[in-house]
């Protein structure tokens, strides 16, 4: 069967039966459109029950030496043909005897630790938002949410009314995956929240929870742009902070204060525990800092 009906099957697979996000659903097609490509471009065989291990192999080299894609690139490029390849076996009606991604060997990467603020910048980030922004209780309501939850940006843009439950104290996120997952409120929190929603203001009939001045929705875009000239203006900007950094932070700080990694991943919405594990490393690097005042050190 062509390749190329295989992936139109697929794509309809994870849209009308996985229900993907329209995001990774765009990116799955453009990573296998690229595959595709690929093997149009070599000469390659479009049957898919001739794709061998040689031609994967090949499709390494390619992205490695013409596209210069980089290791991380690479190994996620390279996760979305594995699955693609796995679809095809467990369907059973695409003449595919072998999955030929078996044989791929996971590509080695050096995972950078996340860069996060510090609980003394978190503060006075949060401290110094009602001084310097033109919405104030949005804003701190906004950011808490980010540093007290470690929510995504998508998340909190796709937060709704019926969302959060100020009452039992708990707010609902869609993550990855349209997976839903409840994190509870702290005090603070709900207060924030609570002195927003006497601003809050649409001008247009919206459910979403966070709005613009003028009252529409914001954008991802948007709540991007508030960070960086908040950042600025408390003093906290650097170079390389994004707002996703809010979330790194958030978890960090969990982890410090004692909270389990199966909690965390609870928390973080993380579909694997490996990917969690990463904050070890981050309060590993706080406590050899630590070490290093030893008094019997010298």
């Amino acid at each position: 069967m062509l390749i190329q009906n295989c992936m139109e099957d697929y794509i309809n697979y994870i849209e009308m039966v996985k229900g993907l996000s329209p995001g990774t659903i765009k990116r799955y097609e453009e990573e296998l459109n690229l595959f595709l490509y690929f093997l149009k471009e070599k000469g390659f065989p479009l049957q898919v029950e001739e794709i061998t291990i040689q031609h994967l192999r090949e499709y390494l080299v390619y992205m490695k030496r013409e596209r210069n894609n980089s290791p991380v690139t690479i190994k996620n490029k390279i996760a979305i043909i594995k699955i693609f390849f796995e679809f095809l076996c467990q369907e059973g009606i695409y003449g595919l005897n072998h999955n030929p991604s078996l044989r791929l060997s996971n590509i080695k990467v050096d995972r950078k630790l996340p860069q996060i603020l510090s609980l003394e910048e978190s503060s006075k980030f949060l401290i110094n938002i009602k001084k310097v922004s033109s919405f104030p209780e949005r804003d701190f309501a906004m950011f808490l949410l980010f540093l007290h939850t470690g929510c995504r940006l998508n998340e909190l843009k796709e937060l709704t009314l019926s969302s959060i439950n100020l009452k039992e104290q708990h707010v609902r996120f869609w993550g990855k995956g349209n997976k839903e997952r409840a994190v509870p409120l702290l005090d603070e929190s709900i207060k924030a929240l609570e002195e927003y929603l006497k601003k809050r203001k649409p001008v247009v009939d919206t459910e979403i929870f966070f709005v613009s001045m003028k009252g529409y929705p914001l954008s991802k875009v948007g709540i991007q742009s508030i960070f960086k000239e908040l950042a600025k203006k408390t003093g906290i900007y650097r170079e390389g902070l994004s707002i996703h950094k809010l979330r790194h932070t958030c978890l960090t700080l969990l982890l410090k204060q004692g909270v389990d990694l199966r909690t965390l991943q609870e928390i973080a919405g993380h579909a694997s525990i490996s990917t969690t594990q990463i904050y070890t490393h981050i309060a590993q690097t706080d406590l050899k800092k630590k070490m290093d005042k030893h008094p019997l050190g010298d």
